[in-house]
């Protein structure tokens, strides 16, 4: 095997094949990339873990085609360093590799290709043309709620739904939920599917190199995500996941109206005083204000209030600060509204003008 390349294209597959590799795993071909140069003149890079699989087709001079899997950590350290010039690269015996630039060579050892495991592959299935900036901006408004707990292996996704016409995204880890549904031309799901968290944020690497539309694929097992002469697909998360419909309140007494930026100006200003562990502050609603309080013992106290349209009884509340704020960050309208029934009730955020978005936060005792 031996292709010359562009340092940048090259240096780009390889970015983005290293957040895929898994560097930890028992088996060590899965912290290498395979390179396969085709003699019709372009090379592709893959990447997996066996839960999330990437192929990036690249253009390149191929002087003889051939196969090898490399340390993609190593390859990508050593490429970025390079001048921007033609790299030659040219497979050696025992599986090693030569890099070559001006008069600097390296070289580096690699393992067979047969060693490297079988990917998913799409071939026969559908795939529907989707705007990519769509599906980016429903994994952004959710993204942040999805689990991070390994054992709570439903929640550690966020739930996909499509008709074809609009989808619904909806996150959660026990403790707050997301809800987002947009106009979306995409598959049609017979019901929904779980892309994991890691997935999720390998979409979103895609979707950012991605000027343009996307295609989408779903077989049951995977959801294929392709896009030029790149592949991503993502195993999917075989669980069930909770019935989130029962999670948000279906009615409120109290609907406070603030000032979105307002709100989380001050948000921010009494997380940095809240106790590290919880970021809980209490939250005391009157007529035509809102005051936040931050008790911290080996701080001290923060009082704050701003003024937000609500009439009616007092409510005080505890919430998590940082729950809060992560809501109000994927809000785009000027404005909000608060919806509460009592004191150890969620409270439901949502845009008072603006996409069908919700989050909701549980209440913490103070």
């Amino acid at each position: 095997m031996e292709f010359e390349i562009d340092q940048g294209k090259f240096l780009s597959a390889l970015a983005l094949a290293q957040t895929v590799a898994d560097k930890r795993s028992t088996m060590p071909v899965l912290a290498n990339v395979l390179i396969n140069a085709h003699k019709d003149g372009h090379v592709v890079f893959s990447a997996t873990d066996m839960m999330i699989s990437l192929t990036e087709s690249v253009p390149a001079e191929v002087k003889s085609p051939g196969a090898l899997t490399l340390a993609v950590r190593s390859l990508y350290g050593v490429t970025r360093t390079l001048p921007d010039r033609p790299i030659r690269v040219r497979a050696l015996d025992n599986h090693w590799a030569q890099l070559t630039v001006g008069r600097n060579e390296f070289k580096l050892m690699g393992t067979a290709h047969s060693d490297f495991p079988e990917l998913p592959d799409p071939s026969g299935l559908e795939f529907t043309a989707a705007v990519g900036h769509a599906l980016a901006d429903l994994i952004q408004k959710t993204q942040f709620s999805v689990s991070t707990d390994d054992a709570r292996v439903n929640l550690n996704g966020v739930l996909f739904e499509c008709d074809g016409e609009s989808a619904t995204m909806v996150s959660t880890d026990g403790h707050r939920l997301t809800k987002y549904s947009a106009p979306f031309t995409g598959p049609k799901l017979a019901k929904g599917i779980i892309i994991p968290r890691k997935g999720m944020v390998e979409i979103r690497k895609v979707l950012d190199r991605i000027d343009g539309p996307v295609e989408l694929a779903v077989d049951g097992q995977h959801f294929f995500v392709r896009a030029g002469a790149l592949l991503l697909s993502v195993k999917l998360n075989n669980v069930t996941f909770p019935p989130y419909q029962q999670v948000i309140p279906s009615s409120h007494k109290r609907r406070v109206t603030a000032l979105r930026d307002e709100l989380l100006g001050v948000l921010r200003r009494a997380e940095v005083m809240a106790p590290e562990k919880t970021a809980t502050v209490r939250l005391e609603i009157g007529d035509g204000s809102l005051k936040l309080t931050a008790d911290n013992p080996d701080l001290g106290v923060a009082h704050q209030e701003i003024e937000v349209d609500y009439a009616g009884d007092t409510l005080v509340a505890g919430f998590n600060a940082r729950y809060l704020i992560e809501v109000l960050e994927v809000i785009d309208t000027p404005k909000i509204y608060l919806e509460f029934q009592n004191e150890l009730d969620p409270c439901v955020i949502r845009p008072v003008e603006g996409p069908d978005f919700l989050g909701v936060v549980m209440p913490m005792r103070i």
